[in-house]
Order: C-alpha cells, then structure tokens, then sequence
C-alpha cells in the first residue's frame, strides 16, 4: 500500500465517509477509500454540484463560502450553469471546507455548533473566523489545530 498504513485508512474510513457525504455522496464526489484518494478528485476538479451540496451540508451561504474562500461568485454560477467541473485551486479550497466543517461537527457535536464555531472569531486565531482563514494551506492549519486542540481539551 502506498501512503500509511492499512489500520490508519480503516481508523479514517468514517471521517471518509462523513466527508463525502457532506460533499454530496459519491455521486458527486466519487467514492474514495482514503484521503489519499481525494487528491486525484481534486486535481481532476470536484463537479459543480459540490457547491450546492456543501451549502445544504454546512448551512452556510453560498455567498459567504465562496467569499470566504475568495471563488468569484459569477466564476461559479458560470460552472453551475454549465456544468462544469471546478478548477483544481477551487476544488482543494472546498474540500478545506469540507473537511473543517465535518471535524468542527465531530468535535462540538452537531451542525448548528460547528457552523457557529465556523462563523465566530476565535482568540486561538488572532481574532480571526475560523472561516476566514480557509483560503490559505498556513490559515486551514491552523484552524485544524485549534478543532484538535478543542477536541483533546488543550483549548476550549
């Protein structure tokens, strides 16, 4: 097996599962068995559906996800429109998304807490919404690192 070992991706196997389904389900996204696997989805570029799917999923707008993750709003209503799929930047810059949106529901237990969590600024992080810092790879560390620290009592 390339890449980790077999008892980590069956550990991951859930969260996998969770963050497909918070995509869309496999048939939006495909049915990947790893995070691993999700490279090459999003290198391909994650179908336009995603975005209305996300939006269902995290109960945030449309308009302040793609403002957050700096996607220009006519660039996406244009995929949508045409059924395209999104560029690999905007795909990766979703599944950030995603993926803090399921661990922040993991973690504080429920849609309605994580979403808040998302949207209110955060002293771990400078005062910044953890939403906010998504759009950079230093920016979605770090706000996985404070989920973390939350999740093993290091921060609250």
């Amino acid at each position: 097996m390339p890449y980790g070992n077999m008892q980590s991706d069956n550990i991951d196997m859930e969260n996998i599962q969770s963050l497909t389904k918070f995509m869309g389900g496999s048939s939006v996204v495909g049915s990947p068995r790893s995070e691993f696997e999700f490279i090459e989805i999003i290198r391909r570029g994650l179908p336009s559906e995603v975005i209305a799917s996300v939006v269902k999923s995290s109960a945030v707008s449309e308009d302040l996800i793609c403002k957050s993750l700096r996607i220009a709003k006519r660039t996406a209503a244009r995929r949508k429109a045409r059924s395209a799929r999104l560029k690999a930047s905007e795909s990766e810059l979703i599944f950030r998304f995603s993926r803090v949106l399921v661990a922040a529901q993991e973690v504080l237990g429920d849609k309605d807490k994580a979403r808040e969590w998302l949207l209110t600024e955060n002293t771990a992080l400078h005062g910044e919404r953890p939403i906010d810092l998504l759009d950079t790879g230093i920016g979605f560390e770090d706000v996985m690192d404070v989920l973390r620290r939350i999740e093993f009592g290091v921060y609250s």
